[in-house]
């Protein structure tokens, strides 16, 4: 396929960014982004939350603020109450106005299985895109929410989950990256990329290309502990065994057993993995205090081999 020129796109189609990036002027561009999908949690405000902030990670993980948003919808009045709709719509304006960005309008389909995201437009300078590759040896592998949605969202459906944790996993994937986001350009971050549907070992890939390695801390690496637990129990998605497959090439150590597959766990609106100089970290540090944010420093990029995730 033969893509239009323009001198003016700085991150397009190629390399697997987490947006789109368009020059408008030396000090100013515009990324973009659009992400839907189908229910994961019953309570339809809930889903709406949780794709409006997945949503809202690519702007987020390519340094820049959201501007506006657009909704995607796909539902059927026919079949559903509207007044779930309703809520759907409700929860993602909640987490429009918390991300700070206007509402602008949307495009809605009838169709039958429900589906949610938004379409979203960010600023950055052109200067200070941070992509998914860029990473240097030695920097510190930072990943800001805990691992493991894909496996208790299988559990839910399956019953098997307690309404506790079932809320602690809510509120995570409902949980903007915003403050993340902050942190990271107050660190001059190197690289960074959201995690989601590739699982940590997929975007960690993203971000090694043919460039750099990394050695994991597995101690370090945050997940929910119900997640384990699940996993011995076969309750894993189907998109694990297709992230095994394809990226397991490049996991190199001691693999197997029910901590390998939260690396290739598919997450939902996952958290930031961060690629910050050492000599920065305190930096780092220092702005997700002030703002609160979680973090977990889980490995460090190494020179060799290329392309490889040590454990």
């Amino acid at each position: 396929m033969e893509i239009p020129a323009d001198e003016n796109v700085i991150v397009g189609i190629e390399g697997f960014e987490d947006a789109g990036v368009y020059r408008i002027s030396d000090e100013l561009a515009l990324v973009q982004t659009v992400d839907f999908f189908t229910p994961i949690v019953d309570d339809p405000y809930d889903f709406g939350r949780i794709a409006a902030a997945n949503a809202f990670s690519d702007i987020y993980a390519m340094g820049a603020r959201p501007l506006t948003a657009m909704n995607i919808v796909c539902f059927a009045p026919k079949a559903y109450d509207i007044k779930i709709l309703k809520e759907i719509i409700r929860g993602g304006a909640d987490k429009i106005r918390e991300a700070r960005a206007s509402l602008l309008g949307g495009h809605s389909v009838d169709d039958k299985e429900i589906k949610y995201g938004l379409s979203v437009t960010g600023l950055v300078h052109p200067e200070k895109i941070v992509r998914n590759s860029g990473a240097r040896p030695h920097d510190r592998l930072i990943l800001t929410k805990p691992l493991g949605t894909g496996i208790l969202n299988t559990g839910i459906k399956g019953g098997m989950v307690s309404e506790a944790a079932a809320g602690r996993l809510i509120e995570v994937m409902a949980a903007l990256n915003d403050r993340a986001a902050e942190a990271m350009r107050v660190a001059g971050a190197h690289a960074a990329t959201d995690v989601t549907g590739f699982g940590l070992a997929g975007h960690l890939s993203e971000m090694l290309k043919d460039s750099v390695g990394v050695q994991l801390f597995p101690e370090k690496i945050p997940y929910f502990k119900e997640a384990v637990d699940l996993a011995a129990s076969g309750f894993v998605p189907a998109g694990l065994y297709r992230n095994r497959d394809f990226y397991g090439k490049c996991v190199v150590g001691k693999t197997g057993g029910v901590f390998t597959d939260i690396l290739f766990d598919p997450q939902t609106s996952g958290g930031l993995l961060i690629a910050v100089d050492q000599d920065n970290m305190k930096a780092f540090e220092d702005a997700a205090a002030q703002n609160k944010t979680a973090f977990w420093v889980i490995g460090e990029f190494i020179a060799e081999p290329k392309g490889k995730i040590l454990l």
